[in-house]
């Protein structure tokens, strides 16, 4: 009689620790898993990144963190593979204790946009760092003609420099063209003329020159009296009529 009411008594016991498997060990699973991904992006003014493209990116490379095991998500590779992205500069993320990860990227800020002679397109920044990858288009002065690599660091940065952070320019330079001596031409958005820069030396303060003829003279005048504006020396807009 005893075996018998201790056989009832296990078979009850394993029932319930059945029932209690089904049911909660699933719950208790899940809680150590990732619940969701929060991405922050700062400095992002161009809006060239997003969450989605982020985590299309993340899934293709088998990176994405959603539904996994907190244990397995390893948030150095996510870190190094988004921080290896052009357009990023600084690259954190972290597993909060709540099972979210967190992506926080600060992104560089395009300033030009670079077509080679060879076709090759890409955009750089007022550190003079190349930034590619880029689908969106981004409607930024572009900088063409006789281009090199190394000239991100040099003549392009210094042009870059100069207009960062100035809507009058941005909004008034179309096209910045280099020949083969590495002169600059600049198409305007406004007015029908050129301007001649010169090498991309003392850029900010030519332009701060040509901005106060502008002004002064073109405002005045008109600005299709002239086809071309040399800036290109010290103190002196040489003007050739049209």
């Amino acid at each position: 009689m005893l075996k018998k009411i201790l056989k009832y008594m296990i078979a009850i016991a394993l029932v319930c620790y059945a029932a209690f498997a089904f049911v909660y060990i699933p719950l208790m699973d899940n809680d150590n898993r990732c619940k969701g991904v929060l991405v922050y992006i700062e400095g992002d003014k161009m809006e060239a990144m997003s969450r989605e493209g982020i985590m299309d990116m993340l899934e293709k490379e088998g990176l994405a963190p959603l539904g996994n095991h907190v244990d397995s998500i390893v948030c150095g590779r996510i870190e190094k593979h988004l921080g290896n992205l052009s357009i990023v500069k600084e690259c954190q993320v972290y597993l909060s204790t709540k099972g979210y990860v967190n992506i926080d990227i600060e992104c560089k800020l395009p300033v030009l946009k670079v077509v080679e002679n060879s076709g090759r397109t890409y955009y750089v920044d007022c550190e003079g760092d190349i930034i590619e990858g880029i689908e969106k288009a981004l409607y930024l002065p572009v900088a063409t003609g006789c281009i090199t690599d190394s000239m991100a660091s040099r003549e392009l940065k210094e042009i870059a420099k100069a207009i960062n952070g100035e809507e009058f320019w941005n909004a008034q330079i179309e096209q910045i063209h280099f020949d083969e001596s590495r002169d600059i031409v600049i198409v305007p958005r406004v007015g029908d003329h050129i301007i001649e820069l010169g090498k991309a030396e003392d850029v900010k303060e030519k332009l701060q020159k040509l901005y106060i003829f502008y002004h002064k003279v073109m405002n005045t005048i008109g600005w299709n009296k002239y086809s071309k504006l040399n800036i290109e020396f010290n103190e002196k807009v040489i003007c050739t009529k049209r």
